[in-house]
């Protein structure tokens, strides 16, 4: 079973397998940034980020391409640091069918599930913790996550530590 066709989409095989396995699957559009998701008004609390961090954050805006997700941590990655969760996402990407890869994604592309998430359902699919993401910044990487319910999304940079934070993984489509 091979995950895709001739776009960055899930074939209708593997996108019903994984619907069938409890993923989510959504398209993410090309161009987000955490800029871009700020002015379209997703929920993030306050502009500490945009004002303190950005200028130092190395981000690319995202590509067009179809995510795949479930709520919550990938079990064995909280309070572990950065490397040691990208080690069990890569062994967790074993499993994924054919043409797939298992990631810790940027940073947009959390917030933009985060936000289309709770918009369909009315619940956030990460709540109380932070996932890291694949952004670098100075000596760690940023972190997304979910605190209360009125413009609850934070991130941040954080050091290499781990302290209080998993890994939601993402599923891709690779060429």
């Amino acid at each position: 079973m091979e995950c895709m066709g001739t776009s960055l989409a899930f074939t209708a095989e593997v996108a019903g397998t994984l619907r069938q396995n409890g993923w989510t699957l959504v398209d993410v559009p090309a161009g987000l940034t955490l800029a871009e998701l700020h002015r379209r008004g997703a929920p993030f609390r306050g502009t500490r980020y945009f004002r303190d961090f950005a200028p130092g954050v190395v981000e690319s805006p995202t590509i067009a391409r179809s995510v795949a997700y479930q709520p919550g941590f990938l079990p064995g990655t909280l309070n572990r640091r950065f490397d040691e969760c990208a080690r069990l996402v890569a062994e967790f990407g074993r499993t994924v069918p054919g043409g797939c890869q298992a990631i810790i994604g940027q940073a947009a592309i959390y917030v933009e599930i985060l936000w289309r998430h709770a918009l369909a359902t009315g619940e956030f699919p990460l709540s109380g913790g932070y996932t890291w993401a694949s952004d670098e910044y100075a000596d760690g990487h940023l972190v997304v996550g979910v605190f209360g319910r009125e413009r609850p999304i934070v991130v941040g940079p954080h050091p290499e530590s781990g302290r209080g934070i998993g890994v939601m993984p993402l599923i891709i489509p690779v060429v």
